[in-house]
């Protein structure tokens, strides 16, 4: 059962992507924050198609803290967010302006990152 009320978890975000002098992309390192925010299942009337995932796999977030997805005019890849049980890529955002008592927030959906097997460098 996932927790309905708001949790703490970390949001890495990531800069736009540069060339090293070699003219090879640049290893990108996040920046990790943390945040607060609810996290809930997924719409089930979704169909998941996205070959690889599951409606397991995904969350919807609510945060008080802004989370972006991916920005290919910049090469910004999407954030990721750390839940307990792994790790999620945001790709889709709602931004909800304040009302009244309503601070402003976000509504996210983010599916989990596959992981590497074998990871990588490992023989």
């Amino acid at each position: 059962m996932l927790p309905l009320s708001p949790v703490s978890f970390t949001r890495q975000r990531f800069a736009a992507q540069t060339i090293g002098s070699d003219g090879r992309p640049l290893a990108q390192t996040p920046t990790s924050s943390t945040v607060t925010g609810s996290v809930q299942p997924a719409d089930s009337s979704m169909t998941v198609t996205t070959p690889g995932y599951s409606g397991e796999q995904r969350r919807r977030l609510y945060l008080f803290a802004e989370v972006l997805i991916a920005d290919e005019a910049t090469g910004r890849p999407a954030d990721r967010v750390v839940l307990d049980d792994g790790t999620y890529l945001v790709w889709w955002v709602q931004r909800w302006p304040g009302i009244g008592p309503i601070a402003q927030h976000w509504e996210a959906e983010v599916y989990r990152l596959q992981p590497i097997n074998p990871p990588a460098g490992s023989p």
